[in-house]
Formats: structure tokens, C-alpha cells, sequence
């Protein structure tokens, strides 16, 4: 299977139509009538999101020894938490990126299989609490390669400094006495990323704005990562848009292995908020 193949595959449906819309605004953006002046024309941009994120997966003990899934487990349900993104056009074409977005979320309930994580083994009937903690930070740079007055084709380019961690509570049998432990298992990289980028305004004006942008890579027998959005912008002033739409804010794979834990894990759902240009 060829990384293509493979990227393909790793994409739910949301995403998959996204990057076909993405498409053909691209086929549309170079025969579009030009506006009287640039429709995008700003210096800083920032976004901030409300997000209500569904997290999904499993992590998987160092060696392999035992995992725990997020749903199955412990019904991880929607939670709400927040993602900004930072812009700075610092040439017609040419931009530096800046994007975070904090989770944390946990759950406590009785186990209905027995697990294993981290050498440390829970009991089915455990009263055991699971937390996740995963705070992602992207600086970046992008270059569009089209630009028009209503919009923009790019490439974008990020490193996600990744800090995911994992950690079960529960009570345990030690030396046949029930006793109260934690295990946990975490992961800390910089991942590079690419992919394309777009913003089109589908009517001659700036109050209405569609945006969407999918970037990841594949690191062979390593793991994944992939991140997209897609966002539909409408004004509220010369500087100010209310925007809402969907994000796929990560999906990380990581195998595992003797000094790893695994991981995958997929964080998507709505997404509000402003954005403000200026």
C-alpha cells in the first residue's frame, strides 16, 4: 500500500467531502470574476473555536502489554473544549501559523472486562476512573501558490508538538489485599505535517468566506497523523466573522513498542466561533 492509499483510507466521510468541495473550489477560484479589490487582504488573522469534540480509540501498554478502549470501556461521550489559530500575512503570499488546542476529559465506571495497562491489572466489577490529556501545539508555514482576489490555494507545512497522556485509577489485588494504583502511559514528539489549504469567497463579497484545509503524513512503520477542517464564514463586520463548521482536529496512530505506548486516537466534531482579520 503506497502512503496515498493509505492517507485515503485513514479519512472518515466528513473529511473525504471536504477535500472534494476543497477540489472543485479549486477548479472554480482561476475563472472566477475578478472583484474590484482584494477580498482577503489582511495582515494578522486568529480564529477561536468553540469545539465539541467526540474522542474515539484505544491505548495500548508498552510491549503491547494490554490496552483500554474510550468508548467500550469507559463511554467517553462529547465533550466541549477550545482550539485558536494564529496568522501572520507577512507578504502577499507568504504566512506564519501558530494553532493550539488543549483537551482533557475523564470518566469513571465499572469495568465490564478485566484490563491490563502499564503492568498494573483492573478487575471486571473495578470501580476504575480513566484520564486523558492531550495538548496540542503547531507552529507553521504556508505559501499560496494561488492567489486570487476572492481567494487562495496553498500549502501548508506544520510541526504538531504532541503531548498525550493516559492514566487509569482503580483498586487492584497486591499480595491478596485490595489496594488502590494508577498506571499510565504517555507520548511527547514533534510531528511534521502537510497539506493543502483553501479559502474561497463565493459571492463578491467579503462577508461570505469558505475555508478548509486537510494536512498529515504517514511515518511508515511508526504511526500517523492527520488533522482537517472545514469552516463557512459569515460577517458580522469589516473585521469580525462568526464562522462554524466541522474539524477532524486529530487523528494520531502510533504502533507501540517495546519503550511506546500505543495509541489511536480521534478527536472530531462542530466547531463555532469568530475569526477576526486585520
Amino acid at each position: 500500500m503506497n502512503r496515498l492509499e493509505h492517507f485515503l483510507r485513514t479519512l472518515d466521510g466528513s473529511v473525504v467531502k471536504a477535500l472534494v468541495f476543497a477540489g472543485l473550489m479549486v477548479l472554480v477560484m482561476p475563472i472566477a470574476r475578478a472583484s474590484e479589490y482584494d477580498l482577503d487582504n489582511y495582515k494578522f488573522r486568529t480564529t477561536a473555536s468553540w469545539w465539541y469534540s467526540q474522542p474515539s480509540g484505544y491505548f495500548a501498554g508498552q510491549n503491547h502489554s494490554g490496552e483500554f478502549d474510550l468508548n467500550r470501556d469507559f463511554q467517553f461521550g462529547s465533550y466541549s473544549t477550545f482550539t485558536g489559530t494564529l496568522d501572520w500575512r507577512f507578504k502577499r503570499k507568504h504566512h506564519l501559523l501558530f494553532s493550539s488546542s488543549p483537551v482533557s476529559y475523564s470518566n469513571r465506571t465499572t469495568l465490564l472486562r478485566t484490563i491490563t495497562f502499564q503492568g498494573q491489572t483492573y478487575n471486571v466489577g473495578t470501580q476504575a476512573a480513566s484520564e486523558i490529556k492531550s495538548l496540542s501545539f503547531a507552529p507553521g508555514y504556508q505559501w499560496d501558490f494561488i492567489r486570487r482576489d476572492r481567494g487562495y490555494v496553498a500549502l501548508a507545512t506544520q510541526f504538531y508538538l504532541l503531548d498525550t497522556k493516559a492514566t487509569l485509577t482503580g483498586t487492584v489485588l497486591v499480595n491478596g489485599q485490595a489496594a488502590t494504583r494508577s498506571s499510565s502511559g504517555s507520548f511527547l514528539a514533534p510531528l511534521p505535517v502537510v497539506g493543502p489549504h483553501v479559502r474561497w469567497y463565493p459571492v463578491d463579497s467579503e462577508r461570505l468566506s469558505l475555508e478548509g484545509y486537510v494536512n498529515g503524513m504517514y511515518f511508515f512503520g511508526y504511526g500517523d497523523f492527520y488533522s482537517a477542517r472545514g469552516l463557512v464564514g459569515v460577517g458580522l463586520s469589516h473585521h469580525l466573522k462568526a464562522i462554524g463548521g466541522y474539524q477532524m482536529g486529530t487523528r494520531l496512530s502510533i504502533h507501540g513498542g517495546s519503550n511506546n505506548i500505543g495509541i489511536r486516537l480521534t478527536q472530531k466534531g462542530p466547531a463555532v466561533g469568530l475569526e477576526g482579520s486585520w
